[in-house]
């Protein structure tokens, strides 16, 4: 139950099953901006969900999914400025300074309750080689929104549907998301068609939504319909075919240094994949 007390002003009650008590909404450019009426009313004590604190590893059979990091810059850099990914994504940090802020921003979104942004790590490489953000599009976090970019060498090897059902059931069962929804360019074949895979139903077409002139296709996922994808295989499944896939790409990943100088003062750079332009982080 909630009640507007102005134009900017809301207080909530309850806003997420795992975070019980009283909030003040204050709407913010880059998603709603949630602040804990204990900051006004020092009583009240708040318990967020563990996820603000921390988030946690998500381990599958070839893969883990771990919180950005300083330590994924350049690799994550690189990937995104690589043109045949970077071509259906929003414009990436175009430094790997800010991409440092953009790390900053992440975490800070993510200790402010509004956005989670994972880095895809295969087993045997120590640095990303995708990337999946999941934002709130209201101040529950019941409606959210996904993004995800992954390495060219790792498509077509199944990294990316199995870090995409781990994200997809983090959402659905551990963050209390009831919906989740995604926008793919009208071109990106690959795009929509993995979504399609995982479950999504299309919704809805979106007219000059991307850089003002691209069609953007509108998916989404509901909760009680969610089933990890299961694929049935026309030919027989060959497993030593696919672990020489992902080995060579593996060995054709550039091995990056695990720490990097950082760079004094860098501002927080917001960044969501799908967004046209993301706007200023205030």
């Amino acid at each position: 139950m909630s009640h507007a007390t102005s134009a900017d002003t809301m207080y909530t009650h309850g806003l997420t099953d795992n975070y019980r008590g009283l909030y003040q909404f204050v709407p913010d450019v880059c998603g709603p901006e949630i602040a804990p009426l204990s900051v006004f009313y020092p009583m009240i004590e708040l318990q967020p969900p563990d996820w603000w604190h921390q988030l946690p590893v998500l381990s599958g059979a070839t893969l883990q999914l771990r919180e950005v990091d300083e330590c994924d810059v350049e690799a994550l850099f690189d990937l995104l400025t690589e043109p045949s990914v970077s071509r259906y994504i929003s414009p990436p940090p175009p430094t790997p300074a800010a991409f440092e802020g953009f790390v900053r921003w992440a975490h800070r979104q993510r200790r402010a309750g509004h956005c989670v942004c994972f880095a895809v790590i295969p087993n045997g490489l120590q640095q990303a080689v995708g990337l999946f953000q999941v934002r709130a599009l209201e101040p529950a976090f019941k409606i959210a929104e996904w993004g995800f970019a992954m390495g060219t060498a790792f498509w077509s090897t199944g990294i990316f549907q199995e870090a995409a059902a781990l994200v997809a059931e983090f959402a659905f069962r551990d963050m209390g998301v009831h919906r989740l929804e995604a926008r793919a360019v009208d071109k990106n074949g690959r795009g929509n068609r993995a979504l399609e895979k995982l479950g999504a139903k299309g919704e809805a077409v979106m007219r000059n939504a991307f850089g003002q002139q691209d069609t953007q296709f509108l998916w989404a996922i509901l909760a009680d319909e969610w089933r990890p994808p299961v694929d049935a295989p026309q030919t027989p499944f060959d497993a030593a075919r696919v672990k020489r896939q992902i080995a060579q790409a593996i060995a054709s990943t550039r091995v990056y240094p695990a720490k990097r100088p950082k760079t004094p003062g860098e501002e927080p750079f917001p960044f969501f994949l799908t967004d046209p332009e993301t706007p200023p982080d205030k």
